[in-house]
């Protein structure tokens, strides 16, 4: 009697798994793709908060302030995508009287763990000075062709993912508070700056980047990791 019972029920879990693989069924814990691409508004306001960190924080050179002030970040970006064709980065555009002089790529998959990837001239001034922020992938001109094709994000553990989706808002977090106070003073960052309101952007970032730190600690705690 147990001899036929059992090639019975292993027969029924070979079907159940069979119908789970085709989609014929979809039980609750069936698990479903989370969708890590990040909206163009926010790769817009991480893009904006990374170019008022380099002319607002600190005294800068003369160079730097005249080089900055008065320009604004476009909100279309470049789409740059992986090479399956899903978006990897979001490059956007740093114009000051119309013309393009600097470059912010910002994280287009939230699995990255990073909002600001790379900023700088990206040679549009012939110097190409940058920052990589992670990862130094293809230049500018890549980018301008449509020729890019980056590396895929890796498929990672579900703990690990979970730290990258956490860095990656903890950043993100950060620009949108400086997004909201700016709005909240009446400055349009998609502008450019008066003096006055310069100053108060400054003090809006430091106010922000205290409160990103505590939460990066958090998370450095939770994980048991140095993420700075």
């Amino acid at each position: 009697m147990n001899e036929r019972t059992i090639p019975s029920l292993a027969s029924v879990a070979l079907i159940v798994t069979c119908a789970i693989i085709c989609g014929c069924i979809a039980p609750d814990e069936q698990k479903r793709p989370v969708n890590t691409t990040v909206p163009l508004e926010r790769g817009w306001d991480q893009a904006a908060v990374a170019v008022l960190e380099l002319y607002t924080l600190n005294s800068v050179s003369e160079e730097t302030d005249n080089r900055f002030n008065g320009s604004v970040v476009s909100p279309e970006p470049s789409i740059l995508p992986d090479s399956n064709g899903n978006p990897l980065y979001y490059q956007f555009y740093v114009q000051k009287d119309g013309e393009i002089f600097y470059a912010v790529r910002v994280s287009a998959d939230k699995l990255l763990g990073k909002t600001v990837i790379r900023i700088g001239d990206f040679g549009y001034t012939g110097t190409n000075l940058s920052t990589n922020m992670a990862v130094n992938e293809n230049d500018s001109s890549a980018a301008e062709s449509g020729f890019f094709y980056g590396t895929p994000v890796p498929p990672y553990g579900d703990e690990y993912a979970q730290l990258m989706l956490d860095s990656w808002e903890a950043e993100a977090t950060y620009a949108q508070s400086v997004m909201r106070d700016a709005e909240n003073a009446g400055i349009d960052l998609s502008k450019p700056l008066s003096d006055e309101e310069r100053e108060s952007i400054g003090e809006i970032l430091w106010k922000n980047i205290r409160q990103r730190e505590q939460r990066i600690t958090e998370i450095e705690e939770k994980y048991q990791v140095d993420i700075l």
